[in-house]
């Protein structure tokens, strides 16, 4: 039997083999952030597939903090008895399932939103031109409650652990990084002070889920511009993490000014350019040699930082970014550079693509990061599904 199908452990949950289901948008929900019978049924497909753990993304634990529309909020406890049914179609297939809470930060959307977004410092986002403003402390411990009560919530409703999501330019990863936390306060200014806002939210949520619930992180090991976050400080933030008892950390990478950094590929110029401004066309057309330099595709594009957090870790690791042939996910986990093997856009288009693996020794997987379903669903707000033409 393949290694990738031997069972494994996160925290007190068993998991049947090392394939887990990274995060993503989904846009399968109502405008208020209520699951729909379509949410229910595309994580009902994931789990009869045969993966062993779904993470659903972007779980927002504040409305100020969506970065798209149609994604679930978890602010309000009326969402409880709702996200009980995507439990339990999990669960009757045989998988576990965490929930990923996020907030977008200076990345939330103000036309989603309604307001102007916050962030750790008033950095402006390259990318959306957004310049957030400058959160208080009273707002900053705010957020850690919700966090905590977000957790709740979700614990409440069946799930087996929380991700905090801590990557990908969101606002954990902006205090974590000195490129947009440029504070000079208890929150900013050292990587410890940097922290606090993580390490904050994990407290917050171990105060209110009990000593054996699992809370993962994923994080990234670089931000991939200036003065960001990079692998040596990576290892800094995971090893406090273990300490205070992470269950497991998925190692990741980018943020959105970046381009395609975090879904390396191909860049769909068509759907890059559709709704956009004769400006923006034109600025996003001078751009786009050194954004399709940054997104081209490389196997396991993470994995030698995910590697690097392992030799330094306990807990296990999350490879994400990339992985597409057998051979080398056998190798990762053979050779100790992480324990599961965590993928996305491969799920997207063969939700089945686990019992696929299990029963071809070759290679299945027919997903060729074109980045159509990235871009349907992030930038026009499309239900997830595979877009390849």
């Amino acid at each position: 039997m393949s290694i990738l199908f031997e069972p494994g452990k996160i925290g007190n949950m068993e998991l049947k083999n090392r394939f887990v289901r990274s995060a993503t948008v989904e846009s399968l929900c109502t405008d208020d952030g209520r699951i729909t019978e379509a949410y229910v049924r595309a994580y009902e497909r994931l789990a009869k597939g045969g993966v062993a753990l779904i993470v659903p993304g972007n779980y927002y634990v504040d409305p100020l903090g969506r970065s798209y529309r149609r994604t679930i909020t978890v602010e309000r406890d009326e969402v409880v008895a709702d996200l009980r049914k995507v439990v339990e179609v999990v669960h009757g297939h045989g998988a576990k399932i965490v929930a990923q809470l996020s907030h977008g930060g200076r990345q939330a959307d103000p036309k989603v939103t309604g307001a102007k977004p916050v962030g750790p410092s008033p950095v402006r986002d390259k990318l959306s031109f957004v310049k957030p403003r400058q959160m208080t402390e009273e707002e900053i411990e705010k957020t850690i409650g919700d966090f905590g009560e977000g957790a709740r919530r979700v614990q409440e409703a069946g799930f087996d652990g929380v991700q905090i999501h801590a990557a990908h330019g969101y606002l954990v990863n902006q205090f974590l990084s000195a490129y947009t936390n440029r504070r000079r306060d208890a929150w900013g200014g050292s990587i410890e002070g940097r922290m606090r806002f993580l390490t904050g939210i994990y407290e917050a949520i171990r105060s209110r889920v009990g000593p054996d619930y699992p809370i993962l992180v994923k994080i990234n090991a670089e931000d991939f511009v200036k003065t960001g976050v990079h692998p040596e400080e990576c290892v800094v933030h995971c090893k406090r993490l273990e300490g205070l008892g992470i269950a497991a950390i998925e190692v990741s990478g980018g943020i959105a000014e970046k381009g395609f950094v975090t879904i390396k590929g191909d860049i769909p110029m068509d759907l890059v350019l559709q709704g956009r401004g004769r400006v923006e066309r034109l600025l996003t057309r001078v751009m786009e040699g050194s954004l399709k330099k940054a997104a081209a595709f490389e196997e396991a594009f993470y994995l030698p930082q995910a590697a690097i957090v392992k030799k330094n870790v306990k807990v296990p690791v999350l490879a994400v970014g990339g992985m597409r042939r057998r051979k080398k996910m056998e190798e990762v986990i053979e050779q100790g550079q992480a324990d599961f093997i965590s993928l996305c856009r491969p799920f997207i288009r063969q939700p089945n693509l686990v019992k696929l693996l299990e029963r071809d020794e070759g290679d299945p997987i027919s997903c060729t990061s074109c980045n159509r379903c990235s871009l349907e669903i992030l930038f026009h707000n499309k239900p997830m599904r595979c877009y390849k033409t």
